[in-house]
């Protein structure tokens, strides 16, 4: 049986260029693992709904949209129903069989010997570069022996990758409460294994790629988490990982206001500066070192909010641009959007290492100078504190490796969680109230890297140097309005 099967498929050619190259359709994907060579076995496992279906789709897709000629092998899928489903998501298979660059095949059940000798003279007869087989299961389901399944395996498998040019994609279904698919030795043929899983995280969805095999190349990164959306498909968000820590002093921004500069010091690209006030506090005066920071240097700002939707961020900024700088509230807010880009995250809805990478995404995109983070404190109510700082530690990192300039906004609910976002910073503005003449004055304790902190009250001769450099900034701002 098996030597019938190994010169049933020795007897087909593949017709494809040497060098070529195949996506998976995940841009994020392709940047982890590398766009796979010819004579390459892909196995996607996992359990029922993680999305194996759609990630093998969208590979047949993807390449078929670059010209490459695809068969799809399915035992159970019903036509129709895949199409629908696939299309949904943004994977149109329909228009690229109607372009003659995909065939659908759906075999029925009946020997392992029938299946895989059906699958041989489907190739036999036709030219494929890339070949999905979804799933090997039921040619597996028909077998008694583990030794049997071993000899089908390294004889079929094994024999058809070593022969061929194209990309061989093999699904497998891994039972609930397993680790890992009943396939005897699979682990030993594929070049690649990515293993699709989902879990309950606070009542939400969380999805999970793990790379559990990528034969060739050393890995830093082993487990992401994707999403499956519609236009989108099969989306995976890659989390920052830095192994080693950059210089981050190339480049120093600019500020008008005298006071903030002499107590910071420098802000260079890459530096992280962390913002905290009592939980009770709203003042808009905190917002104010930010919005300096986004006129001075005429940069582009990210603004991400764990808290507040972007119109009541953009109402926030925009009543400090007219409270402090006198502008109106047209000019406010026409300059707010000229300067910020505006995001609102709720963190409950994701994973933390989700959560990172939505934020290297919205960098990557929008490439700012300067991003923020407002709202950080709701993670002491929400996350795992060694998973969260781990996280965090990667992100700031990569912005220093990068340099980005990120501030960071938190109330202090607690002094543990408030002394580890100080510990991670490079400068500090501590916001505080004192009690005057039945009047509450802003007091804020400041301090960076190799400095001294200081301690400064807003008001008398301090606050007078402040309104000089806020008429400063001001006039920068109508220019920039104007321009």
């Amino acid at each position: 049986m098996f030597k019938y099967l190994i010169l049933n498929v020795t007897n087909y050619t593949w017709c494809l260029f040497v060098g070529e190259s195949y996506t998976t359709g995940s841009r994020e994907l392709d940047k982890l693992i590398g766009e796979l060579p010819p004579r390459t076995m892909l196995l996607i496992a996992g359990h029922p709904g993680a999305g194996k279906t759609t990630l093998a789709s969208q590979i047949c897709y993807a390449n078929a949209l670059r010209g490459k000629k695809c068969l799809y092998i399915t035992f159970y899928e019903d036509k129709d129903k895949l199409y629908r489903n696939m299309g949904r998501l943004g994977i149109n298979l329909a228009e690229v069989e109607s372009k003659g660059l995909l065939t659908y095949v759906k075999l029925p059940v009946s020997s392992t010997e029938g299946l895989l000798n059906a699958i041989s003279d489907i190739l036999a007869k036709g030219h494929y570069d890339v070949v999905v087989v979804d799933s090997i299961n039921p040619a597996l389901e028909l077998l008694e022996r583990i030794e049997a399944q071993r000899a089908i395996l390294l004889n079929f498998f094994y024999q058809l990758t070593s022969l061929i040019n194209g990309l061989l994609v093999t699904v497998a279904e891994v039972p609930l409460g397993k680790e890992y698919p009943d396939i005897g030795s699979m682990e030993f043929v594929p070049d690649a294994i990515l293993y699709v899983k989902h879990r309950m995280t606070r009542g939400l969805l969380h999805r999970a790629l793990e790379i559990r095999k990528l034969r060739g190349a050393p890995l830093a990164v082993v487990e992401v988490p994707f999403s499956i959306i519609g236009g989108g498909g099969f989306k995976a968000y890659i989390p920052p990982k830095p192994e080693r820590v950059l210089s981050s002093r190339e480049e120093a921004l600019g500020m008008t206001i005298s006071v903030v500069k002499e107590l910071i010091g420098p802000l260079y690209k890459g530096d992280v500066l962390y913002v905290s006030y009592p939980p009770h506090a709203r003042d808009p005066v905190v917002t104010i070192p930010l919005i300096d920071l986004a006129i001075t240097n005429s940069v582009r700002v990210l603004f991400v909010s764990y808290k507040y939707s972007s119109d009541e961020v953009l109402e926030v900024l925009t009543m400090a641009v007219n409270k402090y700088l006198g502008l109106s509230l047209a000019e406010a807010s026409e300059l707010i959007s000229k300067c910020f880009h505006l995001e609102s995250i709720n963190p409950a809805s994701y994973a933390v290492s989700h959560l990172h990478a939505l934020t290297v995404e919205l960098v990557d995109d929008l490439r700012p100078s300067v991003v923020v983070f407002h709202g950080t404190e709701v993670f002491r109510a929400i996350s795992d504190p060694q998973e969260y700082w781990g996280a965090l530690i990667n992100e700031l990192t990569w912005f220093k490796n990068i340099g980005k300039l990120v501030v960071r906004y938190g109330s202090r609910v607690d002094p543990y969680w408030t002394r580890m976002n100080e510990a991670v910073s490079d400068a500090v503005i501590r916001l505080y109230y004192k009690r005057s003449d039945k009047q509450l004055t802003p007091l804020c304790s400041v301090w960076r890297r190799g400095r001294s902190p200081a301690v400064i009250s807003l008001d008398g001769e301090v606050l007078r140097r402040i309104e000089e450099d806020l008429n400063k900034l001001a006039n920068i701002a109508r220019e920039r309005i104007a321009q």
